[in-house]
């Protein structure tokens, strides 16, 4: 379950980014992109069992997942990619195609209590 490494390193980047001496985080509010080779599901069990002792203990952690988006630079068209989809181009085929979204994790906020 490398999830709970992950989770690690969202509570070390959570925790960097504290100001000092600030309350307790109660939310921490997280993008997960669909090729991003993660479970949300695991991801929040990792992150509940990873924030004890630290100021995020208790913190609840709320995933968006983010769609895959793809660009195709044979045809030119950008396109949405749904859960079962292959990776290629879903007008014309070709599999040489860039991902422009959906492959990353990134911390959008965190709710402190004062």
């Amino acid at each position: 379950m490398h999830e709970l490494a992950i989770a690690q390193r969202l509570i070390d980047t959570a925790c960097a980014a504290l100001p000092a001496h600030s309350g307790p985080v109660t939310k921490v509010q997280a993008r997960l992109g669909r090729l991003a080779g993660l479970s949300s599901a695991e991801l929040a069990f990792g992150f509940e069992i990873a924030a004890l002792d630290t100021p995020l203990a208790g913190a609840r952690l709320e995933i968006e997942e983010v769609p895959a988006r793809i660009y195709c630079p044979a045809c030119g068209v950008e396109s949405e990619l749904d859960a079962t989809a292959e990776l290629c181009c879903p007008r014309c085929g070709a599999y040489a195609i860039e991902v422009t979204q959906g492959k990353d994790l990134l911390i959008t906020s965190l709710e402190v209590e004062e």
